[in-house]
């Protein structure tokens, strides 16, 4: 009985120190627990405070973003912001709001892909243009009657800092400088951009292209026709006009911006595929005026001076074809216009220039041209449509050419077929006709000289 009782008061001391030492230990859980929940409260407080802040940037910088332009272009298309990626990572939250609210990812169809940030935005693009040429057999050309090239295959980028200051590079992979069978990689353009008073004074700086002619200045990835017209080719061989090293002031006035004007000093032996030293001992000067008189009609008007070395000046068709040959040393004054006019799916534009050389002689040799375009949109726009010109031009040498002719007219009949806003294909039907014998050519009359051009543009 004694045995017993015993071993129940043992048992019973037993159960009592486990239940002792049982309740002690929640005990200890439950303060630990009651603590760290204490603990998450205040940290989930405190990412609230901060998440509400980071909203309010965010508001600010999308209100800031819908008034700004990226360079000369908008951006419309759909972005996708680095918000929606990090959402998609367990336990990033708080990274997400903050990566949301400084940058901004996406692309655009035919203008490229871009990345903004708070005080800078970085745009990619590139386009390509594959070319077919068929030319008069009669031409004596390398390649007989016509050739397949990429007639450029630029690669662009465009960056954005602070509002005021811009830089644009251009690379290109198709440069016309090649010789038949050769490749080349040439810097075409890089600029610098200063909003100095914001778009009422700027000053742009480095490689860039000239002001003067208005088709020349347009993008080579927008112009309506496969090639510029005969008078610009034919100073672009100098070489004259085209991209050059120096440095521009310009701008916009106004309430609508609608004046603009530019003045540039240029080393004046520029090329779009060439990245030459300064080699002579003069510099070329442009200014620029222009008016947007109605959003659907402007106008320009543009001067130009340079002292030219000895070199050669050639009157050239839509092909590059050289008819007749001057030398010319010396003074060039140059002036030039243009109008652009569109309403709905019409469009009008005309350009004209005239430049008088000094020659070696003493005398002066005078180059005139222009070209007047009617276009007709039959359906959509550029992102998806179908337009068809006619460009009637001319190009007209004055200067001792013997008894060779002086004078090439040249009517275009064009398409621009717009199958997405990144894919143009171009078809252009040339008829040229020179008037009089061309040593150069090998003819000794007048002649028609006809040729047949067609472009596929791809560009992101």
């Amino acid at each position: 009985m004694k045995l017993h009782l015993s071993k129940a008061c043992i048992a019973f001391g037993l159960a009592t120190l486990c239940c002792t030492t049982s309740a002690h230990a929640q005990e200890v859980s439950l303060q630990e627990i009651i603590k760290e929940v204490q603990m998450l409260k205040a940290k989930q407080e405190h990412l609230e405070a901060e998440n509400k802040q980071l909203k309010s940037e965010i508001h600010a910088l999308r209100d800031t973003s819908s008034r700004k332009v990226s360079g000369t272009e908008q951006h419309s298309g759909e972005t996708t912001s680095t918000s929606e990626v990090a959402q998609t990572i367990p336990g990033n939250a708080e990274l997400t709001q903050k990566t949301s609210a400084a940058t901004n990812v996406g692309y655009q169809p035919g203008r490229g892909f871009y990345i903004e940030g708070e005080d800078a935005s970085l745009r990619v693009m590139s386009y390509i243009q594959a070319v077919a040429a068929f030319q008069d057999g009669g031409l004596g050309r390398a390649d007989g009657n016509g050739d397949f090239s990429v007639r450029r295959a630029r690669l662009d980028f465009l960056v954005d800092m602070y509002d005021d200051f811009q830089f644009f590079l251009e690379f290109d992979g198709g440069p016309g400088t090649a010789n038949v069978g050769d490749s080349e990689f040439a810097f075409v353009e890089g600029r610098l951009n200063w909003k100095i008073l914001e778009d009422d004074l700027q000053l742009r700086m480095g490689k860039f292209t000239s002001q003067f002619s208005t088709e020349n200045a347009r993008s080579s990835r927008s112009i309506d026709t496969i090639e510029r017209y005969m008078a610009l080719n034919s100073m672009f061989l100098l070489p004259a006009l085209d991209v050059q090293f120096g440095t521009m002031l310009h701008g916009n006035l106004g309430e609508e911006n609608r004046l603009s004007y530019s003045l540039g000093v240029y080393n004046g032996n520029g090329r779009a595929n060439d990245n030459l030293s300064d080699d002579n001992n003069s510099k070329e000067v442009q200014a620029k005026l222009g008016y947007k008189f109605t959003d659907n009609f402007e106008a320009s008007v543009a001067l130009d001076y340079s002292d030219e070395e000895l070199q050669t000046l050639s009157l050239a068709d839509l092909g590059f074809n050289r008819y007749i040959s001057v030398p010319i040393e010396g003074e060039r004054f140059g002036v030039g216009g243009d109008i652009y006019w569109h309403d709905g799916p019409y469009s009008f534009r005309s350009e004209l220039l005239a430049a008088s050389f000094d020659t070696p002689t003493g005398d002066n040799a005078n180059l005139y041209g222009g070209f007047v375009q009617p276009a007709y949109f039959f359906f959509g726009d550029e992102n998806k449509g179908l337009q068809g010109l006619i460009r009637a031009e001319f190009a007209h040498l004055d200067g001792d050419t013997g008894n060779n002719g002086d004078t090439i007219y040249a009517t275009t009949l064009g398409t621009n077929w717009f199958l997405n806003p990144s894919v143009r294909w171009q078809v252009n039907a040339i008829a040229h006709y020179f008037d009089g014998a061309s040593a150069l050519q090998g003819f000794d009359d007048e002649r028609i000289v006809p040729m047949l051009m067609t472009e596929m543009q791809f560009k992101f």
